[in-house]
């Protein structure tokens, strides 16, 4: 009976797992497509409890039936796109990594998935996913355009404003890799905390994220940085607009990085001169979405890459 128990618990487990996340699939396809940043949370809770082929086998056994029910295209653009980040995240978790370490880890591995995914849909399906953009940004900027005429906009002003939707546009389009690696590190990050909330309360024990004020880009990032940067620049005698591609996509990275540095020095010194949660939540959230102040958080964070005011490098080193 006992044998029997370790065969049907999982069974059942299993197809509850798959059960729930169908019926997230459908929802999120049909009306809500953002629910798909949570796709792979039941597989990896599943895996994580019952080894990386449990979590494997649920999620295969997911995307075929959604694909049954919706399109089976769907079926190949969720295997391709979630189950190599449901694998790297469940054999990180389990072996007790560093979150951090399995956060970029399982960042990476999605994004090679959609590089993957792009390339399969442009040579099997000549559909180039960057001209299909390009295709929907003209449209809405046709209707904008449409839109401001209509409003009785001089023909300088609504000339002005289209050559400024334009170039937005446009620098979308030239940093959609930076797009991507940003969602991926979303994904990685929601499904992550998440995943370690629930286990946590089933009374499975994994290493949770560290807070805000303790994040910390590596001790070499300035020199990775500096590296990478170099060999933008040895490209531009090979091609000026993979070096201005791949410049502007550093940057944005790069920022990105400044700007963690930089709130976790905020929320760190908010809690130094006790803060309540309100407070920093607060705080946090309009550093985020006040450009000016973000700017300075930037440089905030810049500056303590080098200065190190919190002392955790040296913490590390010792």
């Amino acid at each position: 009976m006992n044998e029997e128990n370790k065969w049907i618990q999982p069974i059942m487990e299993g197809s509850g797992v798959i059960a729930l996340t169908v019926l997230l699939g459908i929802v999120a396809f049909s009306y809500l497509p953002f629910l798909l940043i949570l796709y792979p949370l039941g597989f990896i809770m599943y895996g994580v409890k019952y080894g990386v082929n449990g979590g494997v086998i649920t999620s295969l056994l997911t995307a075929l039936i959604l694909g049954i029910i919706e399109n089976f295209t769907n079926t190949y653009v969720l295997i391709i796109l979630f189950t190599p980040l449901v694998i790297t995240m469940i054999y990180s978790m389990k072996k007790r990594r560093r979150p951090l370490e399995t956060l970029l880890t399982a960042a990476i591995t999605f994004f090679a998935s959609s590089l993957v995914l792009f390339f399969l849909a442009d040579s099997l399906r000549g559909l180039s996913i960057v001209n299909e953009l390009e295709e929907s940004f003209k449209e809405v900027l046709f209707l904008q355009v449409d839109m401001l005429k209509q409003m009785g906009l001089s023909n300088y002003e609504v000339d002005k404003t289209r050559v400024l939707l334009q170039d937005a546009y446009k620098y979308i389009i030239l940093i959609l890799p930076s797009i991507l690696m940003i969602l991926a590190l979303t994904i990685s990050y929601l499904n992550y905390i998440v995943a370690v909330y629930l286990l946590r309360i089933l009374g499975i024990g994994v290493l949770a994220m560290p807070w805000l004020h303790k994040f910390s880009a590596p001790n070499n990032f300035a020199l990775g940085a500096l590296v990478m940067f170099l060999g933008a620049f040895l490209m531009r005698g090979i091609d000026a607009k993979y070096y201005e591609t791949i410049s502007l996509n550093l940057i944005v990275l790069i920022g990105l990085v400044f700007i963690l540095q930089g709130l976790a020095v905020v929320d760190f010194y908010l809690i130094k001169w006790k803060q309540n949660k309100f407070v920093r939540f607060l705080t946090i959230g309009l550093s985020v979405f006040l450009s000016p102040i973000l700017t300075v958080i930037s440089l905030l964070g810049g500056i303590d890459l080098v200065f190190d005011f919190r002392k955790i490098r040296r913490r590390k080193t010792k």
